[in-house]
């Protein structure tokens, strides 16, 4: 049984060549790995390996007099060395460990960046089925998109990708139906090592539209965060097929 942190999920989905491509570069974090990492993608995200709901996130940024960094939300925290930087990050992180990771460069609805939720439930015969899904928009300076948390809002995924312009128009089909395909690879080699009913894939899909996986949530994913589309398919079917999970062994019962 793999552990629940962010870097052992990391480790075990690296395994599958299927997901590989769609991971970003991450690394456990130490304070060496900032300056080689910063160097190469300019931005970078340093999480709790054990948080959720974008709990300490901190994206760090490099800049052309120094480097700036914001936890969660709010005016950035400007410093002029990397030893001040490491300094002050060593604050911040107050979890255990971190993971550190590519920043991606979003792609932008309003000015706010946003990524996208698959949602795969097992249905009443125990396979997996997709859902739904929907984009996550930033609230205002804010570093993490979930909802909740970071004050920010949802919609539909042909929505975001067609006012954003991260994709071409005649593009959005295949970008949905790519989506719900990684999304199955990642159940079905999820399978493998632990059991869960309902899985979350938050995929990130950067400016040049490019998709990446930012986060596997298995953990009671949110259901109510679909009733906050004005459409309430998504929900009613989500709670459809909890509702034939759950009770698939009573009908069974009743069939004998």
């Amino acid at each position: 049984m793999i552990s629940s942190s962010k870097w052992s999920l990391h480790q075990f989905f690296s395994k599958s060549p299927h997901i590989r491509p769609y991971l970003p570069p991450t690394d456990l974090y130490q304070p060496a790995l900032l300056e080689p990492y910063l160097a190469k993608y300019t931005t970078v995200y340093i999480k709790p390996t054990r948080t959720h709901m974008g709990k300490g996130i901190m994206r760090v940024l490099q800049t052309a007099d120094g480097y700036q960094f914001v936890k969660e939300r709010g005016e950035p925290v400007r410093v002029a060395s990397l030893a001040e930087l490491k300094q002050q990050l060593a604050r911040q992180c107050t979890e255990k460990n971190y993971i550190i990771q590519k920043g991606l460069d979003l792609a932008e609805l309003n000015g706010r960046p946003y990524d996208i939720r698959v949602m795969m439930m097992r249905n009443g015969l125990g396979k997996w089925q997709y859902a739904g899904m929907l984009a996550k928009v930033a609230g205002a300076d804010s570093v993490i998109t979930n909802v909740a948390r970071g004050g920010g809002y949802a919609v539909t995924v042909p929505h975001a990708l067609s006012k954003s312009q991260a994709v071409a128009p005649e593009k959005i089909k295949e970008v949905v139906s790519r989506l719900i395909r990684v999304s199955h690879r990642v159940c079905a080699h999820f399978n493998k090592y632990r059991h869960s009913a309902q899985i979350g894939v938050d995929f990130a899909i950067d400016k040049a539209g490019q998709l990446s996986i930012i986060e596997v949530n298995y953990d009671f994913p949110s259901h109510a965060l679909f009733a906050k589309l004005k459409d309430k398919t998504y929900f009613r079917t989500i709670k459809r097929l909890h509702f034939q999970y759950k009770n698939r062994g009573k009908r069974k019962k009743k069939n004998v």
